[in-house]
């Protein structure tokens, strides 16, 4: 089953179109705030963040998101869910980083191990300075 996702992220890595020259923008630093739980706002904002990569090209964005609230439910459904592995994958293979919130984590009861394969370095103490954080490094907010 591993194998057969690989394969699949490695074909839509292959088949999605080049990007357009990079030329056309400075290189970003960006960092995603998520803490909604609509499927279809966060299929958009997976979205947003797929097209934004694909807009500058590799090697001139950095794209961090910050996950918290019910948001954090995503990636507890994405355990059971191969279409949301996949969502996932094909950003994290693309070195976008999904930072949770340990608060959120704590509100909810569970721990790293309860979401689709969050690394103990993707887990911050509190969502909301974590972005503010980001930001007086240079990185610019965005939430759709």
């Amino acid at each position: 089953m591993r194998a057969l996702k690989t394969l699949l992220l490695i074909a839509s890595l292959l088949l999605s179109p080049l990007s357009l020259s990079s030329s056309f923008y400075n290189d970003q630093k960006v960092v995603y705030h998520m803490n909604y739980h609509d499927e279809s706002r966060i299929a958009e904002t997976m979205t947003n963040i797929s097209n934004h990569l694909q807009s500058l090209g590799e090697g001139h964005i950095d794209i961090k998101v910050v996950v918290h609230g019910k948001a954090i439910e995503y990636f507890i459904d994405a355990l059971k869910s191969q279409e949301k592995q996949i969502t996932i994958d094909s950003l994290r293979l693309r070195d976008v980083q999904f930072i949770m919130c340990g608060n959120t984590l704590d509100g909810y009861n569970i721990t790293r191990e309860d979401l689709y394969e969050v690394e103990e370095e993707d887990v911050v103490q509190a969502g909301l300075p974590t972005i503010v954080d980001l930001q007086q490094k240079g990185y610019i907010y965005v939430r759709p």
